[in-house]
């Protein structure tokens, strides 16, 4: 692949992250007067049609993120002259981190894992889904930072 082309999906998905981060932070805006969510707080928002559609997009927005961060850091690794073809995201994650970006195995995990809980139906266990948001705005400033890193 040429670096032209690696250029140019490197700025497409780093384009894409900014708006996916921009959008997040947007609804933890929305939302901050639930902040930090309680298992109270979460009833009130899945009360209300209009919450519950903020809630759904932070959802999605957190899963697009996720899915882009990957291919980002693919493309970070190619424009670096790392040869990452064949290589897992684990193992693309743990070379990112070597060169001095802000993401490990663990971090790595923990957005899968946060990913895992946001994604189920809206469980009646409303503590579970607060705890996975008040993450999940602790997450923003490590997203940010990285794509801060990666823009270098």
């Amino acid at each position: 692949m040429n670096i032209e082309i690696i250029q140019k999906r490197f700025n497409q998905y780093l384009n894409e992250e900014e708006k996916h981060l921009q959008i997040l932070r947007e609804d933890i805006k929305a939302l901050q007067q639930f902040y930090p969510f309680t298992a109270q707080t979460i009833e009130k928002i899945l009360s209300k049609r209009e919450y519950l559609r903020i809630l759904d997009q932070l959802t999605y927005r957190f899963m697009k993120f996720q899915d882009t961060l990957a291919k980002l850091i693919r493309y970070y690794l190619l424009l670096k002259g790392e040869n990452v073809e064949n290589m897992s995201v684990i193992d693309i994650v743990n070379l990112a981190e070597k060169l001095g970006i802000s993401i490990n195995e663990e971090l790595w995990f923990e957005m899968r894992a946060l990913r895992n809980s946001l994604t189920h139906e809206y469980a009646q266990d409303y503590q579970q889904i607060a705890e996975a948001l008040n993450h999940l705005v602790d997450f923003v400033e490590i997203f940010e930072k990285i794509l801060n890193e990666v823009r270098q």
